[in-house]
């Protein structure tokens, strides 16, 4: 088997683990990749340097494909404004994007560090950036405001999101409930987002 597709059976097997355990990252061995693969440890960590790196790139994967497939459930008064109909859009939306962070949180921690640690234009933050600007851009005219205003909402949810992980009330709000992870989105765009 060649190095390319050596590696991408290594992906399809360690993503296949991923799914079977849930999205719990932590219960993904290096042993059980080796074992379903067939190949040893030192060929796992010679093609991706060790486990994380590799689990690492199975999730951007597998959030990617959600990310680029994501089509959010809208509720849209089309009697009301276009600032509004653009508000209630980017609310409903952050909204699902916050629970997802919350109900997957294994693999949204790698997914948005992996994203912190290897920048590139085509990562899952940045295409989240531009889906959030593309929402607003009927209420946000001015794309370095419409770049900002995504800026902040995406960089507020993540870090709400990875603080949450350790400091679970420093907001005196209970993240593991889908009313205060609704609450914090609707205040933080009312914030964010004034006409």
């Amino acid at each position: 088997m060649n190095t390319k597709n050596c590696k991408e059976e290594l992906i399809e097997i360690t993503t296949t683990l991923i799914r079977e355990n849930k999205g719990d990252v932590d219960k993904v061995t290096i042993r059980d990749i080796a074992n379903k693969s067939g190949v040893s440890v030192g060929l796992i960590n010679y093609h991706f340097g060790n486990k994380d790196n590799l689990i690492t790139e199975c999730v951007q994967r597998i959030v990617g494909n959600v990310v680029y497939s994501f089509q959010p459930i809208l509720d849209i008064d089309p009697n009301s404004s276009k600032f509004e109909q653009a508000k209630a859009r980017v609310t409903q939306t952050a909204k699902q994007v916050f629970d997802f962070l919350f109900t997957h949180p294994s693999i949204s921690k790698v997914s948005i560090l992996g994203d912190f640690n290897n920048y590139s234009e085509d990562s899952n933050s940045n295409y989240c950036l531009k889906a959030i600007m593309y929402q607003v851009k009927d209420a946000i005219v001015d794309i370095k405001d419409r770049e900002r205003f995504a800026f902040s909402l995406a960089s507020l949810m993540q870090a709400a999101f990875l603080r949450s992980l350790t400091d679970t009330h420093f907001l005196g709000l209970d993240f593991s409930k889908e009313k205060d992870r609704n609450k914090y989105i609707e205040d933080l765009i009312n914030q964010l987002m004034k006409e």
